[in-house]
């Protein structure tokens, strides 16, 4: 059996919190943890090292993109999947992303039946991009 993908939820709205945990209740296919601020986000990331970070752009302490920027520049880190999750549709804040590195953008509200299959799309295309380079 294929290890389980580790999804690390970065959300500070306790719906959509629910909304996401729904989208991977698989037990046989996902382990998730959830964080609610951005560095709950890196305190979890750091000691449990997830497979897929879904990070919302707008949470307290610390943004997704601060988020963002951190793994991708300071920690140095393109081997994790990180997709945003957001309502912001604003096309410079998904620019934005992409300079920093994002593998993918989920606008709000998503579909929860379809959620778990984009993400693990995204996250396969990754793991294709970084083994090429």
């Amino acid at each position: 059996m294929a290890e389980k993908l580790k999804i690390l939820i970065a959300e500070d709205e306790e719906v959509t919190r629910q909304l996401l945990q729904i989208a991977f209740r698989d037990g046989d296919l996902f382990e998730t943890k959830l964080a609610t601020n951005g560095e709950e986000v890196l305190v979890a990331y750091k000691a449990w090292h997830p497979d897929i970070i879904l990070v919302d752009i707008m949470m307290p302490q610390m943004n997704g993109f601060e988020v963002l920027q951190t793994i991708r520049q300071t920690l140095h880190d393109t081997t994790t999947t990180v997709i945003m999750v957001s309502a912001v549709s604003d096309k410079q804040d998904i620019v934005a992303c992409a300079k920093l590195g994002i593998d993918g953008y989920v606008l709000k509200p998503f579909q929860v039946k379809t959620l778990a299959a984009t993400v693990v799309g995204c996250h396969q295309k990754h793991k294709k991009v970084t083994k090429v380079s």
